[in-house]
């Protein structure tokens, strides 16, 4: 079961859901929400809910779903930003590299992504606007145009994709890397303390 509600102050809806049996989330549709820590470990706390953030504006068009390597595929991503966390974030595609994912992602004037995570490392391509990306941990707002990209380490990095523009959509193209098959490339979240 779930449930929208306005946040206090801040118009993000938020979905609320109830702690059910795997059959009753299948049959509602639910399967692909799976709460998870800060840390992206999947939430084992024991109360009655588990509130995760919902995308607003926001739809995902796969073009090609999951696509398996024939060969052994190895690869390391290092991504350092100019600001915030000066760490270089390294993300290696997982040992369960078999599936790749490619889709259209579209946000409406003031959407958002809501909170979430990937199974693996995620290359997005901004093709028409701008999105500003927040991660939770660094807090710090970045902002890609279109002609720009832009590498999510997926693997537990929690974050929110918005369109800033009050008029304009914004198109990315995104290839999700390490998604086991049949399993989702995205999965939402609490939202972030920032």
């Amino acid at each position: 079961m779930t449930s929208n509600e306005t946040g206090a102050g801040n118009g993000i809806f938020r979905r609320t859901v109830l702690k059910a049996g795997t059959a009753t989330l299948g049959a509602l549709g639910l399967g692909m929400i799976t709460p998870v820590t800060a840390s992206g470990q999947e939430s084992t706390h024991s109360s009655e809910t588990e509130e995760v953030d919902s995308p607003v504006g926001f739809g995902v068009e796969v073009l090609a779903g999951h696509a398996n390597f024939p060969d052994e595929v190895a690869a390391e991503f290092r991504t350092t930003y100019d600001e915030g966390d000066s760490e270089a974030i390294v993300s290696n595609l997982p040992s369960d590299a078999s599936s790749v994912i490619v889709a259209k992602v579209t946000w409406e004037p003031e959407g958002t992504s809501g909170w979430h995570t990937h199974p693996g490392p995620v290359i997005v391509s901004v093709a028409e606007g701008e999105l500003q990306l927040i991660n939770e941990r660094d807090c710090v707002e970045r902002t890609y145009g279109a002609g720009e990209a832009f590498i999510d380490p997926g693997q537990g990095n929690i974050h929110v994709a918005s369109n800033p523009s009050t008029t304009d959509t914004a198109v990315a193209y995104a290839t999700f890397l390490g998604v086991p098959d049949g399993e989702p490339a995205t999965v939402w979240v609490a939202p972030a303390d920032c």
